[in-house]
This record gives C-alpha cells, structure tokens and sequence, in this order.
C-alpha cells in the first residue's frame, strides 16, 4: 500500500465516503425537543455572530450545529460501544441529549453578545442559561421530564461540570468533544477557508477506549477515549486547525471591530436610556437594564431583535448611543491599529501606548475602544483530577502503559499550548487611526 494512505487502525472498518447506518434517524424524544419554541430560537442566532461581516458564507445558525454536535457525539458513542463490546444507554442516553441540548443557552451574536454583557456585569454565561432552561419551567424541561424526571438535573449537571466524571461527558465536553469536531468542519466550509480539513472518519476509527489514572490522593483509573499511534497526525491537524480558525477567523480585526462596537453601544444604552421608555418595551434594553433578568426576558432576545435594536436606538439624534447603532448597522466600522500580538507576560507595550495615550486629546482618549484578547489554542490539565480527561490522550508505540497527554508527544502541539495576546486598538475614522500610530511608534520607543 502506498505510504502516502496508511492502513486503517487496528480493529477498525474504513467507511470513508459510506453514509453511517441509521444516521438519519431520529428518537420521538430528540424529535420533540426540536419542535420546542427555545430550540427553533437556535435557528434566529448565527453560529459565528458578525464572521459574515468578513465572510459572506458565514451565516449558518447555532440549530445546524447543534444537531450536527448530536450527530457527531452518536458517532464518539458507537465508537464506545464499539471498543467496549457493550453500552451503557442510561449514560449513553443523557450524554447525546447533552450534546443536542448543549447551544442552547446561546444569546444574540453567540459569544459576541455574551462577552458584551460581561462587560456591564451580566456574568451569567451560556452554560448556565442551557442549564437553566433544561431544568426550568420551560417547553424543553417538559420533553425531557416526559421521557425521565431525572433527565434535566442530568443533563444540567453536564453542561455545567468543568471537570468530567466519566468517558460520556468527555463527548460533551473536552478538547476532543463532538461539538469541537462540528464546528472546526462547519465553521470552516461555511467561511470557505481552505485550511482546516480533517479526516473525521479516519480520526474516529483510530479512538480506542482505555484507562489512565487521575488523582493523587486517592488515585483512580478512569475510562477514557484516546487515540493510537496512527490517530495522532490527525490529532494534529485537528488542533492546528482550531488553532487557525481562532487566529484568522474568529479573531480577525474587523469581526472584532463589530464586537467591541456592540459592546459600546450596549454600555451607552444602558446608561442612557434605561430610564427611557425604551427600557420598557425594547426586548434588549429591557433584559439589560435588569439586574437578575427572568429566563423569559433572555429567551426573547436572538439576532433579529438585535438589529431591530440598532434601528431604533439609530433614532436617539446625534447621542452616543444613536451614531454606534446606525454605524453597526450600515456596517461602518472603527478602524483598527494593531498593537501587536505579544507572550502573555509581555505586556508592557499597551501599558507603554495607553500612557502615551493620556497625553493625546481628550476626544481621541474617549474614543478609542481597546481590544485585549489571550488566545491559547490546546490547555494543559493536570492529572491530579478529572479535568485530566479533557485531555486529547495517546497511546504510542513508546512502551508507555497507559495513554498520556499528546503534549508530551507532540512538538507541534507544545507550540500551540503557548498562550498569544492579541491586542488591538479601534477609533472612529482614518485620521484617529493614523494619530494612534503615531502614539503607537513612540511607545515603541
């Protein structure tokens, strides 16, 4: 056989290019739960919130990849089921519901909304709204309690661990889970980058099922997914793409141009129109000026009341709030001035440019909106818990006993554990910008 197309892994069936047996079935279950009003909500928020902006293919929504992670994480079972020679279904079971159910907290923007309202002290993350609104009052908790009362604390429990208790939350979530096995493919069809390609088939039929021990006081052998000897080039190209995605995609300068905007724009309304009557009739303005907002107020909000948000926030004349809407609408953009891309201990630079910064006038110090992001692209765990399953493990042909962390195999992999920061700074117009350069250099000294 040709060197270039290595054999299948051991006790593992090539289906390159066959459709899996059954993948377009679904449960009566996993069916009423897409025909729920808080799942459909996923079809109105955009998987990528303003990557449009850049790339106009970037449009697909937060339900394509919620089902496409279900898909995927029925596929990691079998590969349990396979490995093991039998299932478990009650762990099986709440793992996949997991997994479907696992977006659906998402607010406006996805992550673009969420970092906006962390901002303004809305601390509450996506995580705990999936959790809330799988253990709440809510047409998803029905559906669930219909088919086991215990399935929304179970589920709940998932979304919200850190740190995993055993293989089927692993599928959920770990730096191998299904949903980062959708949206490194999804997310990179639909940007229509060519970089990022992985060999998901391949990828899946090299995962073995094992052992490795987590703990130090009491020690213990967990079960675990990893990959053999001919799984970890794959394993590779898996993480160098995250890693690129987040760099040139997720982090590019304009996306985030239109994030740093809305999160101006969300402080300025909050501040200045939240005694208005806006506060009590605009969905956004009205989930924002409360501080413990209800479930309800949250679950009104997804990408189109946003814009109808800008539209009539455009309306407030000349003020603050009124020009950052209309600009965020018509997609006129701050320019941005890029302060570089430094290790995370080196940050005497902005310090250096923002002091530098306080000597300028005060209209160009009001508006410049920094941006100051740590971008590591693989995290290392210890194995003295079971965050240590949230590892991607490997077995090589090294004689090792039991798998290990592919950091410690893997040169390419200890390049993407050093953590980046990317920091950047937008203004208003071209001349603001040229000015902050000039402030930049200096800095530089």
């Amino acid at each position: 056989m040709d060197s270039a197309h290595p054999r299948p892994c051991p006790r593992a069936r090539r289906v390159r290019g066959q459709r899996r047996p059954g993948a377009g079935r679904n449960r009566p279950d996993r069916l009423d739960l897409l025909n729920t009003p808080e799942f459909q909500r996923l079809r109105r928020i955009r998987q990528l919130g303003f990557s449009d902006l850049v790339f106009p293919g970037a449009t697909h929504s937060r339900f394509a990849h919620s089902i496409g992670v279900y898909h995927t994480a029925r596929r990691l079972a079998d590969v349990i089921a396979r490995r093991e020679g039998r299932r478990d279904p009650e762990r099986e079971r709440v793992a996949l519901l997991a997994a479907l159910l696992h977006d659906i907290g998402h607010g406006p923007f996805s992550h673009a909304f969420e970092a906006a309202t962390e901002a303004l002290d809305r601390t509450k993350r996506h995580e705990a709204w999936s959790a809330e609104i799988v253990r709440e009052d809510t047409q998803v908790n029905k559906v669930l309690r219909g088919v086991d009362e215990d399935l929304p604390q179970q589920i709940g429990e998932i979304l919200t661990d850190e740190h995993q208790t055993d293989i089927y939350s692993t599928i959920v979530s770990s730096q191998f889970d299904a949903d980062r096995l959708d949206y490194i493919q999804r997310d990179r069809l639909m940007v229509g980058v060519e970089f990022g390609h992985i060999d998901l088939d391949w990828l899946l039929n090299c995962l073995e099922v094992g052992t490795v021990t987590v703990g130090s006081d009491n020690p213990v052998e967990a079960p675990c997914l990893y990959l053999g000897p001919k799984g970890v080039h794959t394993a590779e190209e898996y993480l160098e793409a995250r890693s690129r995605l987040y760099r040139m995609v997720y982090m590019h300068k304009t996306t985030r141009a239109a994030e740093r905007m809305l999160e101006a724009l969300l402080s300025a309304a909050v501040s200045g129109l939240a005694d208005s009557g806006l506060a009590r009739r605009e969905p956004v303005l009205r989930y924002l000026a409360s501080e413990t907002p209800a479930l309800s107020s949250y679950l009104a909000l997804d990408d189109s009341t946003v814009w109808a948000a800008l539209t009539t926030y455009s309306e407030q004349g000349g003020s603050q709030v009124g020009k950052l809407a209309e600009r965020l609408r018509d997609r006129d953009l701050y320019k941005c001035v890029d302060v570089g891309v430094h290790d995370v201990p080196d940050g005497n630079l902005l310090s250096r440019f923002r002091a530098k910064l306080r000597e300028a006038p005060v209209e160009l110090q009001e508006a410049v909106l920094f941006d100051d992001v740590a971008v590591a692209s693989y995290k290392w765990y210890d194995f003295n818990d079971t965050s240590a399953l949230n590892k991607v493990l490997v077995k090589t042909h090294n004689g090792m006993n039991e798998p290990t962390d592919i950091l410690g195999v893997s040169d390419i992999v200890k390049t993407l554990r050093d953590e980046k920061r990317i920091q950047r700074a937008y203004v208003p117009n071209r001349d603001q910008a040229e000015e902050l350069e000039r402030i930049l250099e200096e800095a530089r000294g």
